[in-house]
């Protein structure tokens, strides 16, 4: 998988994996959301650091950390854009593939989601599907979660997949495809930083 550029302007980036500790999120097959989460997560600081990029976490171990501490976080920094890591469950075993979502309406977050995008689909669009809502001319799809609607910085969540399936589930907990994961959204923040302006979907 390619690494992260140095191209764009260095930027400030907040990684937040989702859930920790007393909270594992999502528990399927014996699989932690919450360490899917941390690891992807830690990986991606790591590459964005090593490209000369400021990079910080809402955790690195597995704690508890409230949504309004993660906010907090958020808040008391100069961040250019937050990343909230998470995995998706369903009751069908048969739901998988990657996610986008912003906070409903047109926002800041809308090209640095769709450029990730771009990155994931060009990357994963065959071993993993992307799940989109294309409506509004823009892959992300739209709710209002908590860490999107506090954040001050443009926010964007990413579903790595369903651990819920058998297929996405073995995909996400093998390390080498953690690290890919990790340099493919790198690579996506790389894009999206080099022009901070609309980024087009590019199907």
């Amino acid at each position: 998988m390619p690494s992260p550029g140095t191209q764009s302007a260095p930027l400030h980036i907040l990684t937040d994996p989702g859930h920790g500790g007393t909270d594992p999120g999502a528990v399927c097959g014996g699989v932690k959301e919450s360490g899917v989460n941390l690891a992807v997560a830690t990986r991606l600081s790591a590459m964005l650091e090593e490209s000369g990029h400021r990079a910080a976490m809402t955790r690195i171990t597995d704690r508890t950390v409230p949504l309004r501490e993660r906010v907090r976080m958020e808040r008391n920094g100069n961040y250019d854009l937050l990343v909230s890591v998470h995995c998706n469950a369903a009751e069908n075993p048969s739901a998988r593939g990657m996610e986008i979502w912003t906070s409903p309406g047109q926002t800041r977050a809308d090209a640095a989601a769709t450029a990730i995008f771009n990155a994931l689909q060009k990357a994963f669009g065959r071993a993993l599907p992307m799940r989109m809502d294309l409506s509004d001319g823009d892959p992300d799809k739209e709710a209002r979660f908590y860490m999107l609607t506090h954040s001050r910085c443009p926010a964007v969540l990413i579903e790595l997949g369903f651990l819920s399936n058998t297929q996405d589930r073995e995909f996400l907990t093998d390390p080498e495809n953690q690290t890919d994961i990790a340099a493919v959204i790198a690579e996506g923040i790389e894009g999206w930083g080099r022009g901070r302006g609309r980024v087009n979907y590019e199907g």
